[in-house]
């Protein structure tokens, strides 16, 4: 099984509406892993999260970047969870994140930074975000 976004939120935050049920569902995955089933994890959905819950729009206290990523890794160092694979991003984002203090919508920048550097290809953008986020030789930035 594999959680989504919406589920990982709601069960990292107590405030949330559907806290309950899906702690509740997390746990008992969580507990069935020690039995030898497994969780995946989609790295697209673990940036999700971390691009929710820190978000200052979505929540009027957002969850520091930090407990976030504790969060998620404390899922992934659970016996019977995986990550599963895209391509290197993953290893690549969470330095980023930290690095750069990324948060909210910055997150998902961060996901395609990490992609752009994981794959050795230039991103072609009009956005002057990614600036900081990757080398000059990695960003074609377009003039609007």
């Amino acid at each position: 099984m594999t959680p989504d976004v919406n589920l990982l939120v709601a069960a990292s935050r107590s405030d949330h509406s559907h806290h309950p049920v899906a702690i509740r569902w997390l746990e008992e995955s969580l507990d069935a892993c020690s039995l030898g089933q497994g969780l995946a994890l989609l790295p697209m959905v673990a940036a999700g999260f971390l691009r929710l819950v820190t978000h200052p729009r979505v929540f009027v206290e957002p969850t520091p970047l930090a407990a976030a990523q504790e969060f998620l890794a404390a899922l992934l160092a659970t016996e019977g969870v995986v990550l599963l694979p895209i391509s290197g991003e993953w290893p690549l984002l969470e330095p980023l994140c930290q690095q750069h203090q990324l948060v909210g919508n910055a997150i998902s920048d961060g996901w395609i930074a990490a992609a752009v550097l994981a794959r050795r290809q230039v991103l072609v953008t009009f956005d002057r975000d990614f600036l900081p986020l990757l080398p000059s030789r990695q960003l074609l930035l377009l003039e609007g």
